[in-house]
């Protein structure tokens, strides 16, 4: 073989994972992308000059369909409520939460592993037929069309991500650092702070991440229990999507509740890390 081939040859080995890897970042590109871009061009359609086929692009951009929203819509006040609702939510499903997760993932006893599978039925249940039930056990205790029965609503369809992702956090805790704690003198308060707390850190951030996005976009539940009293960011965009369909205000109010989830994406990109977790390790 000559001196060219051989130089040639790792070249042509390291070529197909690259390109393995470069037609995954496309795919997931277009995947998401393409509906965001389409959801942008949609959101700035001009009322004047609509956009139809054949025309590729629209032809001619404006504000106008934000401005017929947030003006004559109640897209205002359902940012505001959905703010209000999801962070009540996440605080609310972590205090309920963190004594359960701890006993799935430190404590041994019989049933652990079917509970664990339990704890999962809320998301595996259609989300209509759980609001439909829920809604009469509200309607029984008053909980119906406030503020308290959706925050209690929100909480109780997104604490599984919380319940699921403590528990595998506090799972993951060495027991020999415990009792290297415990063997120097660390009482429970001093054994929770400096512990406990900064290696379950990275697993509650994860989890409030996906609780916080789950109560944002939660729409069965609030349309059942909450409306007309009470509107958030997916039941304005669900009335656009109804009988009379409008493309360009759904695409507006698509965009509204779209952005925090990417935003929350990229948060979580940027703090959870691998080192991240190592550095709770470096803190004991």
């Amino acid at each position: 073989m000559t001196t060219a081939a051989l130089t040639l040859a790792p070249r042509r080995r390291l070529s197909l994972p690259l390109f393995l890897s470069a037609i995954v970042v496309a795919l997931l590109l277009l995947w998401t992308g393409v509906p965001l871009v389409m959801a942008v061009l949609w959101s700035l359609v001009d009322p004047d000059n609509p956009w139809s086929h054949p025309d590729f692009l629209p032809p001619s951009l404006s504000l106008a369909q934000w401005e017929h929203v947030f003006t004559y819509s109640s897209i205002g006040r359902a940012v505001a409520t959905s703010f209000l609702i999801a962070p009540l939510a996440t605080i609310l499903s972590f205090i309920l939460s963190a004594p359960t997760a701890y006993a799935l993932g430190r404590l041994k006893f019989p049933g652990r592993e079917a509970l664990k599978v339990l704890i999962l039925l809320p998301i595996v249940l259609p989300g209509m037929v759980v609001a439909l039930f829920l809604s009469r056990v509200f309607d029984l205790f008053g909980l119906a069309q406030s503020l308290v029965g959706l925050v209690l609503g929100h909480t109780l369809l997104s604490m599984p991500f919380m319940l699921r992702i403590l528990a595998t956090s506090f799972e993951a805790i060495p027991q020999d650092m415990i009792d290297a704690a415990r063997n120097l003198g660390a009482g429970r308060l001093a054994l929770l702070r400096y512990v406990l707390a900064p290696m379950v850190l990275p697993g509650l951030f994860a989890g409030s991440i996906f609780t916080f996005i789950t109560s944002l976009e939660e729409f069965n539940l609030t349309f059942v229990i909450g409306t007309p009293s009470y509107e958030t960011i997916p039941t304005v965009l669900f009335g656009y999507l109804g009988y009379h369909f409008i493309r360009t205000n759904a695409a507006v109010v698509s965009i509204i509740l779209m952005v925090p989830s990417v935003l929350l994406l990229f948060l979580a990109e940027r703090y959870l890390k691998t080192d991240y977790l190592s550095s709770a390790f470096g803190k004991m």
